[in-house]
């Protein structure tokens, strides 16, 4: 059976709390070199208003961190994992940010059974981990930026 990788894209190391690491979500198919990228931009940062974005055909190791393997998404349940990511409201409360989104679509996933039962438990503590801790976390599931 052909399947995608669901996984989160890490960029900046996070060190400080008051500028965590950006977080989006990539699908794409094993070992390819593109794929798809869904993440929140903030347009108003005093605010923190966030404005969704995709991005068709990203290169999967042009920047960041690292990114940490969420799933393995059946090919056949990639377009229902696509419009669920792009459905999910971005954050417009003036506190979630990108990893809270992150944690809103999994949950959201987990929920049409796209990714396994208790996938958001699991990623729910490491919102606002730096990229190092968060790496160290998750141990084989995580692939650095330049492997």
């Amino acid at each position: 059976m052909s399947y995608h990788e669901l996984s989160i894209v890490v960029d900046g190391r996070g060190d400080d709390p008051n500028h965590r690491s950006h977080w989006s979500f990539l699908l794409s198919t094993p070992g390819a070199r593109f794929g798809n990228l869904f993440h929140v931009q903030v347009i108003d940062p005093d605010h923190l208003i966030y404005q969704f974005e995709r991005q068709s055909d990203h290169l999967i190791q042009s920047h960041g961190e690292g990114r940490l393997l969420v799933a393995r998404i059946g090919a056949w349940r990639y377009r229902q994992a696509e419009d669920i990511i792009s459905r999910e409201p971005a954050p417009r409360n003036g506190k979630d940010g990108c990893q809270e989104w992150i944690l809103s679509c999994v949950i959201s996933l987990e929920v049409e059974e796209i990714v396994p039962e208790g996938t958001a438990a699991w990623i729910e503590p490491l919102v606002g981990l730096p990229s190092t801790q968060l790496a160290e976390r998750v141990g084989k599931r995580w692939i650095p930026a330049d492997a």
